[in-house]
């Protein structure tokens, strides 16, 4: 028989047999793993936990061991681990190596919380995961790690502007100067909506702390047509999106301030922070100035405080608030006047400055090709001073709307399009001569700028009006090729004028390694208030206008190295300047004090050669040579601009040691400014006092200056906070550098007015 037969034959015979009626079996299911040791890995110093990490553990007399992988929450667990003693390792990449023991009993479960220190803390180990498309011509940018500990900046981030190519140094700090304009040329800019200052009095410190600020960007020129208002240049500084994993803290003390911040999550989609600061200025100043030239009535001194905000309800949706508000305040009470200045009128110097600002942002993305940013701002400004006789006491307020769409037509190209209004009401007083307040081009002269004949002017509920629209296409006719052609168009109410503004700017990748760009563009802005009033100025007057021109190339040789090349060159028309003219007025002649008679030019190049980390160092190289020339009106031949540098050369390096030690160096050389000379003086018997002569306007220059500043930093880690010191010194080998000139009572004798001696700066940061 074969084997399927017999096979066949069993089956039958067990169908046949009969059935025994039988109790089930139930299987003992095998008992449940017991976790028995489980623990938080968290990162030493920040708290944040530390996810992927690969926790072994093991015991010297098995060869064996286990492993368990941490989770995003920094978690790891293990089960069944038999009693006894085990060595636990963990070696995470960018971490020191931890190693410890643990001892696990019978029936008990052991949890733990592991600190792991970071190799190193240094700000500049960030992850960029891809550079920001380039597309104007010069446009600077600089992440928060880079600002964070540049030397000379006292711990402020905003105060890096000045180390930038094609911007000069100030002699009134806080100023911002752009390719040889004037100050007031230049509009800044706190996430994209404009704020009337950027600095505290004297510029010692930004009215932003590190605490908000993510990076800062710099456009010298050839700006695009989104940004408006302005024929000099732009600074727009971006607040970091607010999603903190945890709630954090930091207090920043100084030799200038104590300040604070806080920041909470809300929930993981967003997150609110608190900040504000005060100086204390006020009570070292004191000490440092002598006694008997001046009364520090009220010492300078600042505060200010922030409030922003983040959230993103979906993917589509980015909402971000932020209030900021500011208060300066500076009373001086001189001795002597005529010992600080023969022309000085009065004995009093004091000011005052408040302002907030509320900005609100919505950006919505619903799909690759589509995004819409919505802005808008409201804010109050009070302004008081009073310098001898003149004085300034005015309300300002202000607001703001930007509505900017960005559709993606087709692969190659792109369509910016948007509306920008502006609205200011002011009210208040000025008083001052019938010269009005000092600009540009006037030297400083007998009555500081104010003659025997005073003007009052009563502001009530002045009003302007600026709406604006633009338009900016991004075509790529070809691989590596961008062109951005847009339009302007901007109305001002201030002077009845609605004026367009065409622009253009072109990239051409040759390579990975070569770019070469180019621009051209026209900009407007109103004039100033006083310049426009009807008792202290020419209410007629026009817009001032400039046509900007630029080009240049780039050089990217290695992947941490970049070299960038900049010409450019400003014409300059319809610039508001004084005028000895007169026009007729109801039968009778008045002076018309201002036209748009003057004119100008900016020429130049900019180099910056910049040296992103590696290697432990990281800085740039910035080199400015330039000429700024103006023309007043009815003048037959140029003059230098009060703020012409020829040379602007600015060196700043930091490298990074270890065990959380950095070291950084600015080195500054700039050309001194113009000076107008006294050639002599006359004796007014009436006044009892000497009035100067003055020399052709800008025909001496001042003394070179030049400046060492050295900054050290060393961060301490503990397990649940970090302390970071630093030590800043400013004017390291202490230059007497020259800010100006003053004369004795009969202008017979002259000194150079020295700028600040050798100042060291010592700084404490706590970070929980």
């Amino acid at each position: 028989m074969t084997a399927r037969a017999l096979a066949t034959a069993a089956l039958i015979a067990a169908a046949a047999a009969p059935v025994h009626a039988q109790e089930p079996t139930i299987a003992t299911p095998a008992p449940a793993a017991v976790i028995n040791f489980a623990g938080v890995v968290r990162e030493r110093g920040t708290r944040l936990p530390v996810a992927g990490a690969v926790v072994t553990v093991f015991r010297t007399d098995d060869p064996g061991g286990f492993e368990a992988t941490t989770d995003d929450d920094g978690q790891f667990v293990f089960r069944d681990l038999p009693a006894g003693l085990w060595h636990v390792a963990i070696e995470p990449a960018g971490y020191d190596p931890f190693r410890t023991t643990e001892a696990i009993a019978a029936d008990e479960r052991v949890d733990v919380t592991y600190h792991l220190e970071r190799s190193s803390y240094n700000p500049y180990d960030v992850t960029v995961t891809a550079r920001r498309p380039r597309k104007e011509v010069s446009r600077t940018v600089l992440e928060r790690h880079e600002l964070e500990k540049v030397p000379g900046a006292a711990g402020d981030p905003l105060a890096v502007i000045e180390n930038m190519a094609g911007v000069g140094r100030s002699q009134t700090a806080g100023q911002i100067i752009l390719r040889g304009s004037a100050p007031r040329d230049t509009r800044v800019f706190i996430d994209g909506a404009a704020v009337p200052l950027l600095f505290h009095f004297g510029g010692l410190k930004s009215v932003l702390p590190m605490a908000l600020v993510d990076r800062l960007e710099l456009y010298p020129g050839n700006f695009s047509p989104q940004y408006g208002r302005a024929i000099g240049g732009i600074v727009d500084v971006r607040i970091k999106e607010l999603r903190p994993p945890q709630v954090a803290a930091a207090v920043d003390l100084s030799l200038l301030d104590l300040g604070a911040s806080l920041e909470v999550p809300l929930g993981r989609r967003g997150g609110i922070a608190i900040a504000g600061r005060r100086s204390h200025v006020d009570a070292v100043l004191p000490a440092l100035l002598p006694a008997d030239e001046l009364d520090l009535v009220t010492a300078p001194r600042y505060y200010d405080g922030q409030i922003a905000a983040s959230y993103r309800p979906a993917a589509a949706h980015d909402l971000r608030f932020l209030l900021l508000g500011a208060d300066d305040r500076l009373e001086i009470l001189f001795a002597n006047p005529a010992d600080v200045d023969p022309g000085f009128a009065g004995n009093t110097w004091k000011g005052a400055t408040t302002f907030y600002r509320a900005l609100a942002s919505y950006r919505y993305v619903p799909g690759p090709r589509v995004e819409n940013l919505l802005r808008l701002s409201h804010g109050m400004q009070w302004d008081a001073f009073r310098v001898g006789e003149f004085l300034i006491d005015l309300d300002t307020q202000s607001a703001q709307l930007r509505d900017t769409v960005r559709v993606a037509l087709t692969r190659r190209l792109t369509l910016s399009a948007g509306v920008d209004l502006a609205y200011e009401r002011a009210s208040g007083l000025v008083h001052a001569s019938a010269a009005g307040p000092p600009r540009e081009g006037d030297p400083a002269d007998d009555d500081n700028g104010f003659d025997d004949q005073q003007l009052t002017a009563r502001i009530d509920g002045w009003n302007m009006v600026s709406p604006a629209a633009f338009v900016e296409a991004e075509l790529e006719p070809i691989a590596g090729l961008r062109l951005l052609p847009g339009l302007r168009v901007d109305h001002f109410t201030m002077t009845n004028e609605t004026l367009s503004q065409p622009r253009a700017t072109a990239r051409w990748a040759l390579s990975d390694v070569w770019t070469v760009k180019a621009g051209v563009g026209a900009f407007v802005q109103t004039p100033d208030y006083p310049e426009i009033n009807d008792v202290f100025g020419n209410p007629d007057l026009h817009a001032e206008r400039a046509l900007h021109y630029s080009a240049g190339l780039e050089v990217a040789p290695l992947p941490w190295l970049s070299v960038d090349v900049t010409g450019f060159y400003k014409d300059l028309s319809n610039l508001v300047s004084r005028t000895d003219a007169v026009v007729m007025d109801g039968g009778m002649t008045r002076p018309l004090r201002y036209d748009n008679g003057g004119s100008g030019r900016v020429y130049g190049a900019e180099l910056l050669v910049r040296h992103d980390f590696a290697h432990g160092l990281a800085g740039w190289l910035a080199y400015t040579v330039s000429r700024s020339q103006r023309r007043d009106s009815g003048a037959a031949t140029d003059r230098l601009f009060d703020h012409d540098q020829p040379h602007i050369l600015t060196a700043v390096a930091t490298y990074v040691l270890p065990r959380n030690w950095q070291l950084g160096a600015r080195f500054r050389l700039v050309s001194g400014n113009p000076d107008t000379p006294v050639v002599g003086a006359v004796f007014d018997a009436s006044a009892d006092r000497y009035h100067p002569i003055y020399g052709p306007p800008g025909s001496e220059r001042l003394d070179a200056f030049h400046q060492l500043d050295l900054r050290v930093d060393k961060r301490w880690v503990f397990q649940g906070w970090m302390m970071n010191a630093y030590l800043d010194v400013q004017n390291v080998y202490n230059r007497a550098n020259a800010e100006g000139r003053s004369y004795n009572f009969d202008y017979s004798q002259s000194k150079p007015v020295r700028g600040l001696p050798i100042l060291p700066i010592l700084g404490l940061r706590g970070e929980l």
